[in-house]
């Protein structure tokens, strides 16, 4: 039987909490943007479910664990995460965090940024626009163009001070892992977002659709070549400049850096096709703006976790991630809840990252 026939079976038995419970489709459609070996593990997962509570866990823990982190911008990431309840997780999070993996600065952008302007030739890769402050042809259109991070530059920004903070980073990159397997076996990890594998080089509107993922690159059977993909609700500013077949072919214009990773690639777009599906993003975003309200997306600072359930109906679920208790993931619960078995609470605190992307506007080199 196949992956997709299990799954689907298991989740036809599961009985929504209400009309808004979601938890289902969620499932589904997350499976079916997953490349094979996420399938098995997605399906796998939810056949271990032992009721319908665990199920909705695992369905929160992808959420706020894996989708909102991956969208989240501004060097913000979410200070709250729902556990999963899949078997051995604290011993993968204990193995990424036993690596002491270094947090990334924006110390070296400018020399990441001149690397791969000399590979993509100066030019944004999909409009051929120069850069603005590098020489150009006389006479040719000219924009601002930013340095694009696939996997985004939040995901590899963290206190590592900071123990809670340590800990949500592994959780983040354990579920990353374990439902996009490829980039464990590529191998990369948080402290290699700053190579030129990982970024591209786009128009400065382009940027800001790219790290919504309202606009994704998906490969061909061509190397190296892919079909540039925009949704409904892209910005379309710079449409007339797309190429009429939609397809970009990337190539290296100088230099000896690589050119944007094809795995590294197929991820963003499984996430922004996730995101495009009936429901998906909306849920997402209103997920995003609870947190932001609550300040549950800081770049080091803490969350009232209290205020937070108050707001986006998110329940702790579980007094352990092994032994869960019944709860309502989408209507408030009590604030009643065990602190040694919640979400660890630490104390607001100082922003001490960056909270901007890197536009032009912010370095005095930049083009």
């Amino acid at each position: 039987m196949s992956t997709r026939r299990i799954l689907s079976q298991r989740l036809n038995s599961y009985t929504p909490l209400d009309a808004n419970d979601n938890t289902g489709a969620f499932l589904m459609d997350f499976f079916s943007v997953l490349a094979t070996d996420g399938k098995r593990n997605l399906q796998d997962d939810v056949s271990k479910c032992a009721d319908d509570t665990t199920v909705r866990q695992l369905a929160e823990s992808i959420r706020t664990g894996l989708v909102v982190p991956m969208k989240a911008q501004g060097g913000r990431t979410p200070t709250v995460l729902i556990s999963s309840p899949r078997h051995g997780l604290e011993d993968s999070i204990q193995d990424i965090m036993s690596q002491n993996i270094s947090p990334i600065t924006r110390n070296l952008q400018y020399r990441l940024r001149e690397h791969c302007l000399e590979r993509d030739g100066f030019k944004c890769v999909v409009t051929g626009l120069w850069s603005r402050v590098h020489s150009h042809p006389a006479g040719a259109p000219t924009g601002n163009l930013e340095t694009a991070h696939i996997i985004p530059f939040p995901l590899g920004a963290f206190e590592s001070s900071n123990r809670p903070a340590v800990a949500r980073h592994s959780e983040i990159w354990t579920n990353i892992r374990h439902y996009f397997p490829i980039i464990h076996t590529m191998p990369f990890s948080s402290n290699q977002i700053n190579e030129e594998r990982n970024v591209l080089m786009l128009h400065s509107s382009l940027h800001t659709e790219f790290r919504g993922f309202r606009i994704c690159f998906e490969a061909t059977t061509v190397t190296n070549q892919y079909r540039f993909r925009t949704f409904s609700d892209t910005e379309t500013a710079l449409a007339n400049l797309y190429p009429a077949n939609r397809l970009v072919q990337f190539r290296s214009h100088g230099g000896q850096w690589e050119l944007p990773d094809r795995r590294l690639l197929q991820i963003h777009a499984a996430i922004a096709n996730f995101l495009h599906m009936a429901g998906q993003a909306e849920a997402i975003e209103k997920t995003m703006r609870d947190y932001s309200e609550c300040s549950g997306l800081a770049p080091g600072g803490g969350t009232n976790i209290e205020d937070l359930l108050a707001v986006s109906s998110l329940s702790l679920l579980s007094e352990s991630r092994r032994h869960p208790r019944p709860a309502n993931i989408h209507r408030p619960q009590s604030t009643d809840v065990d602190d040694k078995h919640s979400v660890e609470r630490p104390r607001p605190q100082a922003a001490k990252l960056p909270g901007s992307e890197n536009r032009p506007e912010n370095r005095p080199h930049g083009s």
